[in-house]
């Protein structure tokens, strides 16, 4: 998992908890001394241990901390790279974008950034198909990245997670609905 991951979640954690409690997260899943390079690629171990003992501290699921932290991600990333979202027309357009635009300009930023597989199908204005595939199954991280886009064109957006790999199923396939005209 490249370091910009690891900065988001840190930004998160102090942001809502303080840096006592970032400390303390890298004290029990991380080797000691660590800091997260945004350029550099780290174990995945260590944001999934990170990831739940914020789970357990706050008394939530993972899959709703992994959601909250794609939302916060959205921000924390559209900030760090803000020409590559001022390209899109709008919500749709970013999310047709994300496989063809996103992640290839991602790519151009990081090397190896070993990134999920993303196809998106405008079914009809207001609702798009999303195939998600990753080895990571950060899926619920996925929808909050949707949710945070969502909230930065400040429009609502109904998911509908029709297929999970975590249910045994090859890929995500994700309906996304959406308001259309703010978009």
């Amino acid at each position: 998992m490249k370091g910009v991951i690891f900065r988001g979640l840190e930004a998160l954690v102090i942001e809502k908890c303080g840096m006592a409690a970032w400390d303390d997260l890298l004290e029990k899943n991380a080797p000691s001394d660590r800091i997260y390079i945004s350029a550099e690629s780290y174990p995945d171990e260590e944001i999934v241990g990170l990831a739940q003992d914020v789970a357990d501290a706050l008394s939530m699921s993972m899959p709703d901390v992994l959601k909250a932290f794609g939302e916060y991600l959205f921000g924390h990333l559209r900030g760090r790279h803000p020409t590559i979202v001022e390209n899109f027309n709008g919500f749709a357009d970013l999310i047709m974008g994300i496989d063809k635009v996103i992640h290839v300009e991602v790519a151009k930023l990081y090397q190896e950034p070993n990134l999920p597989e993303i196809k998106a199908e405008l079914i009809e204005n207001g609702f798009i198909l999303m195939h998600y595939y990753s080895k990571r199954q950060l899926c619920m991280c996925a929808e909050g990245l949707i949710f945070g886009a969502a909230s930065h064109y400040g429009i609502e957006v109904a998911l509908n997670h029709v297929e999970c790999m975590h249910n045994g199923y090859d890929k995500c396939v994700i309906e996304v609905k959406y308001e259309i005209g703010n978009e």
